[in-house]
């Protein structure tokens, strides 16, 4: 099994805080396995994974994978109904490494609902994640 930096950042996001939830952990399963990632492979990166402060080089992510990326780090984040802080400076390094400036996740986050009840898609997310990533 390779290392997977998308998928590592997304459960060190879920372990930050301290408290992994349920839910978190099963958005970062669907998230994996929608990049065919083995199912295995997701488990042993969940448990391998810990809730460091260190975060890979992103540098040589595609601008789409960048976008993933925000997208699925917002996701996550909101999942389980409480944005922590410890999430939020996590993901502020994540987005810097990514290009991204501060307002962007900040706008994400505070206008992004995840309820199965609205009709908020993760492309809606991508689109927006687009406006805000740094060409350089």
């Amino acid at each position: 099994m390779e290392d997977n930096p998308h998928l590592n950042i997304l459960v060190q996001l879920a372990k930050i805080d301290g408290d992994t939830d349920d839910a978190e952990l099963e958005l970062i399963r669907q998230i994996g396995i929608s990049s065919n990632v083995d199912p295995d492979d997701i488990d042993a990166i969940i448990a391998k994974t810990a809730a460091e402060d260190t975060i890979p080089s992103l540098e040589h992510l595609t601008k789409e994978e960048k976008i993933e990326l925000m997208a699925n780090l917002v996701l996550v984040m909101k999942i389980d109904g409480r944005i922590h802080k410890e999430e939020m400076k996590f993901c502020l390094k994540v987005l810097k490494k990514l290009g991204y400036e501060e307002d962007a996740l900040f706008d994400l986050v505070s206008t992004t609902l995840v309820d199965p009840e609205m009709e908020i898609t993760k492309e809606d997310i991508q689109r927006r994640a687009e406006l805000y990533l740094k060409l350089k």
